[in-house]
């Protein structure tokens, strides 16, 4: 090379976030939503994604708007497609959406095809029409138009025909029969059309979108969800997980099998840190987890080095004040933070969260990782110390937007529930390491974060036990 022409190359090694490795393969679950005008399309995609409004039906009558896609700003993992129903003479709406299907099958790249489509259906009353002529031939047709792309009929307003049947039957049914009626009344009015005009069983599932009928959306998010891993790709299934914020065992479930992939596996021996700091570790895990969640934080605080500060300051004692636990993890942070919402009534104070600011930080950016057993203990910590607030997060901030209000009220939660405890067990593991036990790291994060999880079909009760907070309320760190 001639002088004047020398060029200098310098790399920097950088640690790959293997949530991003995902979400560049597929950074969003494509979503193709059919049904007519006023069968609640729009309020099914608030309920399951928890974006505030879908304008998805504004198109006047014959006018499909199936290639528009929609992108909410507070949640975007998931791009939604809309097509009105094919009702009988509209011959040209379903023309144009087996066209774009069709299309669409052929993108090369994962991110631009269909990953699921939800046909939606207002249950009808008793004597009412569940099918137009034109659902009855998209339904012969699917396979031909769809291939392997999951179709989910879903029978919207399930608490209309609930109420009408509860009402009609007044005293005279008891509780089991009641129950047996209205699995005999969805069979005749829904599930037996539809097989007969899809000449054989299709997935499909009822759904309410009333606060009571939660586990409702949750079904369909998981029939959804474990059909596009079968059939479609699995990381399209995880951009579900992560773009769908009703079922925190999916959040749970995701953030697993995404630890799993690389940097929670063989801990003790591992080779994925060599000549990196403690804070390149630890941020890494830190994104793939942030990212599972996928909360509305507009401001980034999640992410924020104040954030990853809040959790680091207590990483290394082993003697935290110990609480005693009467409750399961879910009952006991109720209990917890009702307390802090209670201290916190009448005039606002902030929350306070001791940490001497950029002092841990600034350490852990020089200090370089060991396969030792303080570092094993550390980084064990650190997963599930932000799982466990991740889903106290889930409880207290649905929609957002997060604040470091709420954040800090998270972070007290679990300090005052079962922190001591996690702590402890880990400090216990890692001793046996030592001792020559085997490097089981990943076993016993996956054991402490699943004793230490919120059930799914707990999360409302729980909702209501703690009672409103405050999103709009923010403070300094």
């Amino acid at each position: 090379m001639t002088e004047g022409k020398m060029s200098i190359v310098v790399t920097i090694l950088q640690l790959q976030s293997t949530s991003s490795d995902i979400l560049k393969i597929c950074p969003r679950f494509r979503l193709l939503v059919i049904g007519k005008t006023g069968v609640g399309k729009s309020s099914l995609i608030q309920q399951a994604f928890k974006i505030n409004e879908v304008h998805i039906s504004e198109h006047k009558r014959g006018e499909a708007d199936i290639e528009r896609e929609f992108i909410a700003a507070e949640n975007e993992r998931f791009v939604l497609h809309d097509s009105q129903g094919f009702e009988a003479g509209d011959s040209m709406i379903f023309k144009t959406a087996k066209d774009f299907i069709a299309r669409r099958r052929k993108e090369p790249k994962l991110q631009d095809r269909i990953h699921a489509v939800w046909l939606c259906l207002s249950i009808p009353q008793a004597d009412g029409r569940l099918l137009e002529s034109g659902v009855e031939e998209f339904l012969k047709l699917r396979k031909d138009i769809l291939g392997d792309i999951p179709l989910i009929a879903v029978f919207t307003k399930h608490d209309i025909l609930v109420d009408k049947l509860e009402y009609d039957a007044g005293e005279s049914y008891d509780e089991v029969t009641l129950e047996e009626l209205k699995v005999s009344t969805l069979d005749k009015l829904c599930i037996q059309p539809l097989k007969e005009a899809a000449e054989g069983d299709i997935l499909h599932t009822t759904v309410s979108t009333n606060e009571e009928y939660e586990s409702t959306i949750r079904q369909l998010i998981d029939l959804t969800t474990t059909n596009v891993e079968k059939y479609v790709a699995s990381e399209a299934a995880l951009a579900m997980m992560i773009a769908q914020r009703v079922d925190i065992g999916l959040k749970l479930k995701a953030s697993i099998a995404i630890g799993e992939k690389r940097y929670w596996r063989g801990l003790a021996s591992s080779m994925n840190f060599t000549g990196f700091t403690m804070l390149d570790c630890l941020s890494v895990i830190h994104k793939d987890i942030i990212d599972v969640w996928n909360f509305n934080d507009p401001h980034c605080h999640l992410a924020s080095d104040q954030f990853k500060e809040l959790i680091l300051k207590d990483l290394d004692k082993v003697d935290l004040p110990h609480t005693a636990q009467a409750f399961e993890f879910g009952l006991s942070v109720v209990a917890t933070i009702a307390s802090i919402l209670s201290s916190l009534s009448g005039p606002l104070l902030p929350i306070v969260v001791p940490i001497a600011a950029g002092v841990v930080l600034t350490k852990w950016v020089y200090d370089t990782y060991q396969r030792t057993n303080i570092v094993l203990r550390r980084i064990m910590t650190y997963i599930v110390d932000l799982t466990c607030i991740m889903q106290i997060l889930f409880l207290l901030a649905p929609t957002g937007p997060i604040s470091r209000h709420v954040i800090k009220i998270a972070i007290k939660g679990y300090e005052g529930t079962c922190k001591s405890d996690v702590h402890s067990a880990i400090q216990s593991h890692c001793v046996s390491v030592t001792r020559g036990g085997g490097d089981d790291a990943l076993e016993k994060i996956v054991k402490l974060i699943k004793d230490h999880s919120i059930k799914a079909e707990d999360v409302q009760n729980l909702r209501t036990k703690i009672g409103p907070v405050d999103l709009q309320v923010d403070e300094e760190w």
